[in-house]
Order: structure tokens, then sequence, then C-alpha cells
């Protein structure tokens, strides 16, 4: 199968990547960011024993670099979870080339975006 790679360039506040398949779910990433720090995060998603997800803190300074995510092979759906902690949030992420997004915006606290299920073949 060939790698997955996901790619998050807009992160304000926190974004929870998850994979999850019958009887488990996988943090994939806990991205933090905000205060008008850039993102640019690569997560390739490779075949493996999982590990745990990626944990990253950009709150106060830019995110960058590529971070490899070892999931077992099969079948998952992923869901992102957009949390704002207050002020204005954005979100994006690509899955193969394909977008995900909330521009910037004003809509509140809280979860303030989620996906669907996205199908994901490891």
């Amino acid at each position: 199968m060939a790698e997955n790679m996901i790619r998050i360039t807009a992160c304000d506040n926190q974004l929870l990547l998850v994979a999850y398949q019958w009887g488990a779910s996988f943090v994939i990433g806990n991205i933090n960011s905000g205060n008008s720090q850039p993102v640019n995060v690569a997560l390739p998603l490779v075949a493996g024993q999982y590990q745990g997800g990626l944990q990253l803190n950009g709150v106060n300074s830019p995110l960058s670099g590529s971070y490899p995510v070892t999931l077992a092979p099969g079948q998952y759906q992923l869901v992102a979870i957009g949390i704002d902690w207050g002020g204005p949030q954005a979100f994006t992420f690509t899955l193969n080339g394909q977008t995900y997004s909330l521009p910037p915006s004003n809509n509140g606290d809280g979860v303030v975006w989620t996906t669907g299920p996205i199908a994901l073949t490891i």
C-alpha cells in the first residue's frame, strides 16, 4: 500500500486527528498552535506497530517538520476535531492531496469543527 500523507498547514488552536476501526481508536496527532504561528507539519502514516501519536505545542513558536506515525495495516476511518480556546480559529490539513479546512472565523470556542469519517487504508 502506498504511503498516506497528512500535511497540516493551519491550526488555531488544537487539532486532534484520530484513526479508528471496529473496537479501537488511535490518536494520530494532537497539534496545538495559535498566536498567528505558522504551521507546516507532515505526518506520513506508515505500516507498523502503533507507538502513539504526535503531540506538538506551537502556541508560542512555529511548527514544522515531518513526523512518521505508524499504524497496523488495515482499514480505518480518520476524523479531525478542531478545538478553539477563544478568539479566531482556523484549521487546514490535506490527506493524500485532498484538502479539509475551516477557513479563519470567529465561531466561538470549544469544538468548532469536525470532519466526517474519511476512509483510510494502511
